[in-house]
This record gives structure tokens, sequence and C-alpha cells, in this order.
């Protein structure tokens, strides 16, 4: 960072035609910048993310290894094109779940879900599998005493709003589904 300075300086404090006429300057103000390594660069690049998103009010408290999506979505909220629910796990920490407000079903809540999930579990260094079929065969999601039960709802329809609470409910087996009719 200090040789770029430097460089910087040294090509500030030349004339723009001086740099211009003397291609050998040039060069070597190109070979200062070039000086550090890509590890360096990518340690300079991180840390300037990382300071950016706690200095920024509306990006405080994102993970430093912030992905485009997670961006978008704080992006989002903020311009109240999105809401942020919550999924109560039991043990493990609530996990925000960011979605649209319109048009959003409870499949599409799902698939939000396991998003975020695998984006945890990755950034926590968990190399678990989870089975999303096997979780949604033997629980439901529940907001308050409400099961969500139909894929094709709009979560409107079940009361769900910003900062609204979601949390898995075992299932119950459902014992003679079909019924004979006498």
């Amino acid at each position: 960072m200090d040789k770029i300075q430097c460089a910087l300086k040294d090509a500030e404090s030349k004339d723009k035609e001086d740099l211009e006429n003397n291609p050998i300057r040039k060069e070597e103000i190109i070979d200062k910048c070039t000086e550090l390594d890509h590890d360096k660069l990518v340690k300079l690049t991180k840390e300037t993310i990382y300071n950016i998103i706690e200095n920024d009010p509306l990006l405080f408290g994102l993970p430093a290894d912030v992905t485009i999506e997670e961006l978008k979505a704080q992006i989002a909220v903020a311009q109240g094109q999105a809401i942020t629910l919550y999924l109560n796990r039991g043990e493990l920490p609530k996990l925000g779940i960011v979605v649209s407000p319109h048009n959003t079903t409870v499949l599409d809540l799902k698939k939000a879900i396991k998003r975020h999930t695998t984006l945890s579990l990755k950034r926590e260094k968990v190399k678990k599998k989870i089975s999303w079929r096997h979780v949604w065969k033997k629980y439901h999601l529940c907001f308050g005493n409400v099961r969500l039960i139909n894929d094709n709802e709009n979560i409107k329809a079940y009361g769900i709003t910003n900062k609204a609470e979601l949390h898995y409910v075992k299932r119950r087996r459902e014992k003679n589904k079909l019924m004979k009719h006498s």
C-alpha cells in the first residue's frame, strides 16, 4: 500500500506532460504498483470491504464474507422491498431469512430457508449434508400456532409480516388416510 501511495505521490509531483513524454518514468510507476502480490491485494480488498460494511449503518451487522445476494437482500429490506423472517431452530441461533413480501409462496420460503441454512453451515465450516426432502417430510414450518401446510399458498395468507418468527413442528402421523365408505 505504501509503495502505491509513494508511486502516486511521485506521479502527482510530475506534470502530466512530463509523464507522457517520458515512457521510462511511466514504466517505473507501473513496476512499483505491480510489486504487491496477489495475497496482499486480496487481504487489502477484504479489509476494505469489511471497513465499509462496519461503517455503513445500512450494511452493519453483515458478515465479513458477505455474498452479493446478501447485500442485495439487505438493500431490498432497507428500501421496503423485502422482509426479514426469523427461523427459531431450537438450540441453534435464530436464522434471518429475507424474502419478498409480495408473491412469496410457502415453497419459496422453504427454498430461502435452504439457501440461508446452507450458507450458515458453510460459514461455520460444517461439512454436513442436509436432506431437505427428509426435513420437509418430517416437519412443518409453523408461524405461531399455524402450520404452513400448502406450498402454493402465499405467506400473506398466513399473516406473516416483517420480523415474524417461524419454527419447525414435527408432523403428526396421519392414520387411516384412506377411509372406507360403507
